[in-house]
């Protein structure tokens, strides 16, 4: 018994240390409320929309933050695409100089090297989705689109920027996440992990 308390002790430990690691290499912060963070004020964010700050200051913005969820989706999604691109969108808002994506779903779309087509499609799939959420008191809207870049990396092609030059004249503000093959595995894993902890915790809850 000893010796299994010692070596759970130490695994322990080793998780620890490894987190504080992430943390510290990713920049990552302690909020001290989730729930504000993803709470979404329709009044508030129409204000920003109104203002438009970005337009004054090119790089006004100056992070981002996903949501857990919304990370899965993505991950999960790029990797389902094997060697075809595909494309979601991503919902959120906008706070201060922060972009928060808080959801994100997959479109009916795949891809070859250096582009993506939203067909017709698509973009009907894009109304209907974000109709029906705003039914179920889903108020977020799209802030961005996100694709994968199946073994090459993590860089928008020409038609890429197009695409966000010409979403960002009807839509802002307006942005692009790519998903690179390798990046994909690193979040694949830390996706995988948080979402046996968020399993874990569920359960613990349920049992109480």
């Amino acid at each position: 018994i000893s010796r299994f308390k010692r070596a759970v002790s130490s695994r322990r430990m080793d998780s620890e240390v490894a987190q504080r690691t992430f943390e510290a290499a990713n920049s990552v912060e302690v909020v001290a409320s989730v729930e504000s963070l993803y709470q979404y004020d329709a009044k508030k964010q129409q204000e920003i929309l109104t203002t438009k700050p970005w337009t004054k200051d090119p790089h006004y913005f100056k992070k981002i933050r996903i949501s857990a969820l919304a990370l899965l989706k993505m991950v999960m999604h790029s990797r389902s695409g094997g060697h075809l691109e595909v494309m979601g969108l991503m919902l959120g808002k906008v706070d201060g100089d922060t972009m928060i994506v808080m959801d994100s779903f997959a479109l009916p779309v795949e891809g070859t090297e250096t582009r993506v087509n939203a067909q017709a499609q698509a973009y009907e799939y894009m109304t209907a989705y974000v109709e029906s959420s705003k039914q179920v008191a889903r108020l977020e809207n799209v802030i961005g689109w996100y694709h994968s870049h199946p073994g090459y990396g993590c860089w928008l092609s020409g038609i890429d920027v197009n695409t966000q030059m010409m979403n960002q004249k009807f839509q802002e503000p307006w942005v692009a996440i790519v998903v690179g093959q390798s990046p994909c595995l690193v979040c694949w894993l830390l996706a995988s992990a948080l979402l046996v902890r968020l399993i874990l915790q569920e359960l613990f809850q349920l049992g109480r």
